[in-house]
């Protein structure tokens, strides 16, 4: 970090000073790309400021121009913080399905929310240490099993957009894959970062390093960075009829599997009530400022796997019509997939 403010013209005596005339007194902590090794001379310099004093509402940063610097600082109390990190732990070593849940209704309840509590946890002091760091193990397992349900979610739309007839559609899903595969890896070892732009230079860094926890982690590496140089020749209209989401599907489980998160995963459909029949009968459901037409389904309920979940293998089995009711129902909102796990591993 003293290398990094040096070569920036910045003195931590000094930022600690400034920081305390214009928002008050509190710990200080350097966050976000420097932290990580990805700053470049145009990044801004992102701070969290641990106060002792309570503070109630959303947070909103400060930015401060100083000296050619744009800085931006948000504070929070220590109370609230102990909370969140309590909070952090206990998601931890719940079982996935619960971890990822608590996950994302974090920020709908907390403050410091989930970018600012990954931001102190891996945060630097003016003084170099990283106060917050013992939580990292926590903070790497929640993020890691987030970033594979969502890979796993997105596998599910590719193998719908596939079944349906879609040949671009799932192209994009498939690149989704990737991406949260790349995020719940890097994640798993400890590089937890929740800017995206940031995915796919982080995941080179690590490919170049090599640093993997063992060889069932490796080979789904592998498999990725495989998949990842293929699945651009998928839009050529010459490959519009190849099959795609299988590999994809089964390069999610490696990846479940290696990182000890479940032995197998469940997909099920819920639906959101969210939309209602336009007629009794009717294959139009009409929610908030939206309507999804459903042939066949006169509800969200009617659709597959709305009662006993399927594995990921029956997707693919679906007919086209029922795949792209289901794939325009979880679109609209008018049903949601609920992901579950099995032979998951005990403990942390």
């Amino acid at each position: 970090m003293a290398a990094f403010l040096e070569s920036r013209d910045l003195d931590p005596v000094w930022l600690s000073e400034l920081m305390r005339e214009r928002v008050g007194a509190g710990m200080l902590l350097l966050t976000s790309s420097p932290v990580h090794g990805l700053a470049n001379p145009t990044s801004d310099l992102d701070f969290i400021r641990i106060q002792e004093a309570a503070i109630d509402g959303p947070r909103i940063s400060t930015k401060i121009f100083e000296n050619g610097h744009h800085l931006e600082v948000v504070s929070f109390s220590e109370a609230e913080l102990a909370a969140g990190l309590e909070e952090l732990s206990r998601l931890a070593d719940l079982p996935a399905e619960q971890t990822v849940a608590g996950f994302r209704i974090w920020d709908k309840q907390r403050e410091p929310r989930r970018k600012q509590t990954e931001r102190i946890v891996n945060g630097l002091a003016m003084d170099g240490s990283a106060p917050y760091l013992r939580w990292l193990p926590a903070l790497s397992r929640i993020w890691s099993r987030a970033a594979l349900q969502t890979a796993i979610e997105q596998v599910v739309h590719a193998t719908l957009a596939e079944a349906a007839g879609e040949t671009r559609g799932r192209v994009g899903y498939a690149y989704n894959v990737l991406l949260h595969l790349m995020d719940g890896l890097l994640s798993h070892h400890g590089d937890v970062y929740t800017t995206r732009k940031w995915y796919v230079l982080r995941w080179t860094r690590l490919m170049a390093e090599g640093a993997w926890h063992d060889e069932r982690l490796q080979a789904a590496a592998t498999g990725l960075e495989r998949l990842r140089k293929e699945v651009h020749t998928f839009l050529d209209p010459a490959a519009a009829g190849g099959p795609l989401a299988a590999p994809f599907a089964e390069l999610v489980m490696d990846a479940v599997r290696a990182t000890g998160t479940a032995r197998a995963v469940t997909v099920g459909v819920e639906p959101t009530g969210q939309a209602k029949a336009f007629l009794p009968g009717a294959s139009l459901l009409l929610g908030t400022g939206s309507g999804v037409v459903l042939p066949g389904f006169a509800t969200e309920s009617a659709l597959p796997f709305t009662g006993a979940p399927a594995g990921l293998d029956e997707l693919a089995a679906l007919d086209a019509s029922t795949a792209a009711s289901l794939l325009r129902a979880l679109r609209a909102g008018a049903a949601r997939l609920r992901i579950g796990y099995l032979g998951e591993e005990a403990g942390r």
